[in-house]
């Protein structure tokens, strides 16, 4: 007998006017079939405009957190358990849009417990004397769901036990993550790309093409949508041959050349 396909589903936590907006972002995971869609809301009472195909849930706040944007920002690694599914992706309410079909995320996953992808900056020290190459964001993550249960439970603890700043869940979850490098899998920006399309402050890398990006993670909606459909996968580009082996003199003015090219995010 056939092992049955296992449950998955896509999750977002919001409150307040954002569980009106999922229309605009969140339903784009309805691309992927396979897939249930989860909209957790804390707060009061579920919202009157409901986007079509979203499973609705209402979580009453707890006040634990201090700030309602953190325990939601927290607690959308926790509500997750309520839906008995076996694996979940996790992302931001408004502004993470899915461009393309994804995988299984069992696949996406590869036998790590939980999965995420570099933020655009990913050199960065954390709180204490640690250094990251690869410090994660936190706004598009995927969980196998048992067996991840005491890392989210971990970043929890530290998120309740001390208000660091407004928004520092994602330090908590670098720093728990990175404890647990073991069970975790970085992912490429296919998976969460942060680059941007519209000009921003600098450090954030601009680009102008999604091709290849399965979820792009930004404020630049309109502008991603009015590009789609992208392509699955991104064209190398194409180089022109060299006739044969070049000249010192040659190979001179073609490293120089090289160097005029963006290479860094500055």
């Amino acid at each position: 007998m056939a092992d049955p396909q296992p449950r998955q589903a896509v999750t977002t936590t919001v409150f307040g006017s954002h569980a009106e907006m999922l229309d605009r972002t969140f339903t784009s995971f309805a691309v992927n079939p396979d897939l249930e869609l989860h909209a957790f809301v804390i707060g009061e009472a579920l919202p009157e405009k409901q986007a079509a195909g979203v499973n609705y849930h209402l979580v009453r706040p707890q006040h634990t957190f201090s700030l309602i944007y953190r325990e939601v920002n927290y607690r959308r690694w926790e509500v997750i358990d309520q839906l008995g599914v076996d694996y979940v992706a996790v992302v931001d309410g408004i502004d993470v849009l899915c461009l393309q079909r994804l995988p299984p995320l069992r696949e996406i996953l590869n036998g790590s417990h939980v999965a995420a992808a570099v933020e655009h900056n990913g050199g960065r020290f954390m709180f204490g004397p640690q250094y990251t190459a690869t410090y994660l964001n936190a706004g598009v993550s995927f969980w196998d769901l048992q067996a991840s249960r005491d890392i989210r439970a971990e970043i929890l603890e530290r998120g309740r036990t001390r208000f660091r700043s407004k928004s520092d869940d994602q330090h908590t979850f670098n720093e728990v993550l990175h404890r647990h490098f073991g069970r975790l899998r970085v992912l490429t920006y296919h998976y969460n790309c942060r680059a941007v399309l519209k000009p921003r402050a600098e450090r954030w890398p601009r680009i102008t093409s999604l091709d290849g990006v399965r979820i792009y993670h930004t404020d630049d909606i309109d502008a991603a949508k009015s590009m789609m459909p992208v392509k699955p996968v991104a064209e190398l580009e194409q180089l022109e041959p060299d006739p044969g082996p070049l000249t010192p003199r040659q190979q001179f003015w073609r490293n120089l050349r090289n160097r005029f090219r963006p290479h860094r995010v500055k």
